[in-house]
């Protein structure tokens, strides 16, 4: 049964603060100093720490001397570890007006900025470092008139703690509570942003309100509605360093339709939800969808938005009262086969590290929710709809938790809220799992990795819901809701870098004929949404045992055909004048006894005699020779060509490091050569292998193209003189690619795939499309990745955007996948590329070839070097040559590395 609420007094805290620094006048280069004494006063602590508070009021004297000396603030606003909208980063701001002796109005804002770099110690900067602007006028719609930084020093910290105060304090209790409730609030948000690369473990939480029920309108009329909301903190739910506050409403039309409205963001301003007060309001803009269901994130922060999307100005107010049940503690427990698989004295250790690790789970307080009123209004132009909530015939469900997890594996989090007015029934349930083990910092993933093999994150809790109180259901009494409409409204929140974190609302009945309007929560592990592109494009990804049948599969489903059409017809030229240039990887390969490292010559081939048959005759195979041709013989294209397979039947094989005529390009390839072929190409194709990638953690068909750059000694031209991620990115821009490929049917993962993987992954996957970065945004999400965690992406998603994506096809992340480790980049770039000399003589030593390339310079110390190193190339080369594979080569590999560096 429910308890009631008692109504708890508010005590506030207050504290002085002095800030003080200059500030430059317009455009002048001379600075004008500033300060201000402000009382910080905070009206009810706990309602401060709560995820929609964290405002006080700011009071006290503002000295510019163009201005005035000791001015008195006027609506000063003080606002702490609020997270910023576009970056989730923690902020602290400073805003008040004044009046200057001028007479005219002034507005200053100043924020500090509370993020971790990485590349230094900054917290006391951070915390110290106040931004400041001061406009004209009322508000910083004003003109600016003055810039600067204002400090706060650390001397005055004593003075500021001696000025700490408690307002309404009943008690000396209340007193020290209210200080320690507003301290462990500023060192828990200090900790989980400083400390938070650290430790394996992340703590978050979430407010939320669901409703249904109906709404009614002057003409009398009572449309049925479903809304919820909800406001989810730093971390929610895998750890991701995220936040997002969204709303989804629907009205329901006289004809049986559904009027769509949603909002998500990192933050939403003038949104409130206090579960305890019982209170929601929200005013502000909403997005309207007049055609279909789903909306993103991404979608919502385009600078125009999608035709299906329109701005709706709504005001939305709920009062309600909240009858809350005991708190649920739903734990991650240790795995009751733990000592199977970690050492006893592994796990001492972990329980010495993390004594918080008994406390792991999920700590749910349910509340069944009775309206007592509320309204919703919204405008778009001149028309207005307003409705007010019936509290008779509405029924809600409200919710405070926390999580407490690590980090590793992601969390698998399933969650579905059904209300049912008519049987005046709620149901909950929670299904939750290991999403994915993504594993890349070498530093923790030891501690992460061992964690989680001994914590047990299968959980399954089904909660009922009824006016007489809340049962925990056994499995067997679970009774399943039929899916009566699953379209009615889905926000994707596809800014996380795990997984899409999906809200969505579907429509049920249950055996008794009762409906069910119900809010589910979700992830997709595939984010389709765009960046900064306006485009939607096709990928398709076809898994089968037979790689040609998978490779028609993807030609026919993502449009390629159609594609290649379409050019020609732009083109004017005929089919036998219309050269097509297909650009595999087949340049690092060592040994055909491990086909991972290059494209399948067989479906080269396969996609060369598709085209070859609807006429298209100017075909080429082309690509440009590797650093390999400076240490090895018979490194020259078409030998190697040759050598993997690719027999030049109906097509040509053209090595882009010959026939040479230079081209003006920007940035650091400025003018550089190009081969003439691939210049005047009409249709270019990359066609790339699936691998890992030491450097830039994968290499697919973007990173294929910096295998098309001319110059042989890359190692020199692209990673020493120039950089590997924008040559390639800008020979793209300069010669665009038209369709994308990925041989993924054998795969090399592991921390060195791109070298040798003497246990290629059977992912038997072919995936393509005709935008490059979409394509490889797929094939790396298949990998367990962010996709934006290469630099490749990175720079390619600047220059051209990421387009929303239709996803055709397998969907589903490659089994048992090993990545590569952070470490390795790091080492990679801050060694081998910075130091020439000591990088081309480490490749040259510990590169190994197959008989049929021979190693050029037998020089004393090279040759002695390379006899020092064959127990270590054993590792990746010998093996393959010999015949003897071990099917836990990568991860023990991994391990060994991981151990080396931790």
């Amino acid at each position: 049964m429910g308890v009631g609420k008692m109504k708890r007094g508010k005590v506030g805290l207050q504290f002085c603060e002095t800030m003080s620094g200059f500030l430059a006048q317009g455009e002048s280069d001379f600075h004008e100093p500033m300060s201000f004494q402000a009382t910080i006063r905070i009206r009810d602590v706990e309602d401060f720490c709560k995820l929609s508070g964290r405002r006080a009021e700011l009071e006290g004297t503002v000295s510019y001397k163009p201005l005035g000396q000791n001015l008195p603030m006027r609506n000063g606003q003080f606002v702490l570890f609020r997270p910023e909208a576009k970056t989730g980063n923690r902020q602290m701001t400073y805003e008040f007006g004044f009046t200057g002796n001028d007479g005219q109005d002034y507005f200053f804002y100043g924020y500090k900025v509370i993020y971790d770099d990485p590349r230094r110690i900054d917290i006391f900067e951070d915390m110290t470092r106040l931004f400041s602007r001061l406009y004209k006028g009322t508000s910083r719609q004003g003109r600016p008139v003055g810039s600067g930084i204002l400090t706060y020093k650390l001397s005055n910290l004593p003075s500021m703690l001696v000025s700490f105060k408690a307002i309404d304090a009943p008690s000396l209790k209340a007193k020290l509570n209210a200080f320690s409730r507003f301290f462990s609030f500023c060192y828990g948000e200090i900790r989980d942003t400083y400390l938070a690369k650290h430790t394996p473990l992340y703590h978050t939480e979430y407010e939320n309100l669901v409703a249904t029920g109906k709404l009614g309108t002057a003409e009398g009329k009572q449309p049925s509605f479903f809304m919820f909301s909800g406001i989810h903190d730093k971390d929610f739910p895998w750890g991701d360093e995220e936040v997002f506050w969204d709303l989804g409403l629907l009205i329901q039309r006289e004809d049986g339709s559904w009027s769509r409205y949603a909002l998500t963001d990192r933050i939403i301003e003038n949104m409130r939800l206090d579960v305890d007060e019982g209170t929601y309001r929200y005013s502000g803009p909403v997005y309207e969808l007049t055609e279909g269901y789903q909306v993103s994130k991404s979608e919502m922060a385009r600078s125009s938005l999608p035709h299906n999307l329109r701005v709706v100005q709504a005001e939305i107010e709920m009062d309600f009262d909240c009858e809350p049940y005991q708190t649920l503690d739903v734990p991650f427990s240790l795995s009751p086969h733990y000592s199977t698989l970690v050492a006893a004295e592994a796990v001492n250790k972990i329980r010495k590290w993390l004594p918080h690790l008994n406390t792991l789970g999920w700590h749910l307080t349910p509340s069944r929710v009775r309206f007592t009123g509320g309204k919703v209004v919204l405008r778009n132009g001149s028309s207005c709809a307003e409705y007010h909530v019936l509290p008779e015939h509405t029924l809600g469900e409200a919710e405070k938790a926390t999580f407490q997890n690590i980090r590793w594996p992601k969390l698998y989090y399933n969650y579905c809220c059904a209300l049912s007015c008519a049987s005046g029934e709620i149901a909950v349930k929670v299904r939750s799992d290991a999403l994915r083990g993504n594993r890349r910092d070498a530093f923790i993933d030891k501690v992460e990795e061992q964690l989680g093999k001994i914590i047990r994150h299968v959980v399954r809790l089904d909660l009922k819901m009824t006016k007489y109180g809340l049962r925990i259901l056994p499995e067997k009494e679970v009774k399943p809701l039929e899916i009566v409409d699953d379209n009615l409204l889905e926000i994707n929140n596809d800014h996380f870098p795990t997984a899409v974190f999906q809200r969505r609302v579907k429509a049920k009945r249950d055996m008794e004929g009762n409906v069910y309007y119900a809010l589910e929560e979700d992830m997709d592990t595939l984010n389709l949404g765009s960046i900064e592109s306006d485009k939607t494009v096709t990928v398709a990804a076809a898994r089968s045992r037979d790689k040609l049948e998978a490779l028609d599969e993807v030609l026919e489903k993502a449009g390629f055909y159609e594609k290649l059409d379409e050019q020609h017809a732009l083109s004017g030229k005929d089919k036998d004048e219309f050269l097509v240039v297909v650009k595999p990887n087949f340049m690092f390969t060592y040994s055909t006894k491990d086909p991972s490292t290059y494209t399948d010559a067989e479906l080269v081939e396969h996609l060369m005699d598709r085209m070859f048959e609807r006429g298209y005759k100017n075909l080429a195979c082309a690509e440009a020779r590797s650093t390999y041709g400076v240490f090895f013989t018979n490194r020259e294209v078409k030998t190697v060509a040759r050598y993997v397979g690719l027999s030049g039947r109906n097509y040509r094989i053209i090595d882009l490091s010959e026939d040479l005529e230079e081209y003006r390009f920007s940035g650091k390839l400025g003018k550089h050569a190009v081969n003439r072929d691939w210049k005047k190409a009409d249709f270019r194709i990359s066609f790339a292998k699936n691998k890992t990638h030491t450097y830039a953690r994968y290499t697919l068909t973007i990173k294929n193209i910096y295998g098309a750059l001319p110059m042989e000694n890359k190692f020199y031209e692209y990673h020493h003189l120039r950089d590997i991620y924008t040559t390639t990115v800008e020979f793209i821009r300069h010669f665009p690619i038209h369709f994308a490929l990925i041989d993924g049917y054998l795969s090399a993962d592991g921390p060195f795939g791109i070298f040798a993987d003497k246990t290629p992954r059977a992912t038997e996957t072919i995936i393509g499309g005709s935008d490059l970065v979409a394509t490889d945004w797929i094939g790396a999400a298949k990998m367990g990745l962010d996709p934006m965690v290469s630099d490749y992406m990175k720079e390619a998603v600047k220059a051209f955007g990421k387009p929303k994506i239709q996803m055709i096809g397998d969907r589903s992340i490659y089994p048992d996948w090993v990545n590569v480790t952070d470490v390795l980049p790091a080492l990679a770039f801050g060694v081998l590329d910075k130091n020439y000399c000591f990088g081309n003589f480490f490749y040259s030593v510990f590169s190994q070839m197959d008989p049929f390339f021979q190693y050029k310079d037998e020089g004393v110390g090279r040759k002695l070097a390379r006899v020092l190193a064959d127990p270590v190339k054993s590792l990746f080369f010998e093996r393959v040559e010999k015949g003897l594979l071990d099917d836990e080569l990568n991860q023990k590999l991994y391990r060994m590395f991981s151990s080396l560096v931790s």
